[in-house]
C-alpha cells in the first residue's frame, strides 16, 4: 500500500469518527474486495467471508475515534 492510499484511508478514518456515512461507504468501496478476499480465504465460506466483513465494518464505525497512526 502507498503512502497516499495511506493517507486516504486515515482521512476516511478521521471522517468516519465524526459519523460521516458517505467515508464510510468509500472506505468499502476502497477495501470491501481486498478484504472480503482474505476473509474467504480464512473461511472458506463466501456467506461467512461476507458476513465476517459487514461486521469488520460495523466494527469501523464503532470505533474510528480510537484509532491512531
Amino acid at each position: 500500500m502507498t503512502d497516499s492510499e495511506n493517507q486516504t484511508l486515515e482521512h476516511l478514518l478521521g471522517r468516519i469518527a465524526m459519523k460521516d456515512q458517505q467515508a464510510l461507504r468509500t472506505l468499502y468501496d476502497l477495501t470491501s474486495a481486498r478484504l472480503n478476499g482474505v476473509a474467504f480465504r480464512i473461511l472458506q465460506n463466501r456467506e461467512l467471508s461476507h458476513e465476517a466483513l459487514q461486521e469488520g465494518i460495523l466494527q469501523v464505525w464503532n470505533n474510528a475515534g480510537d484509532y491512531r497512526a
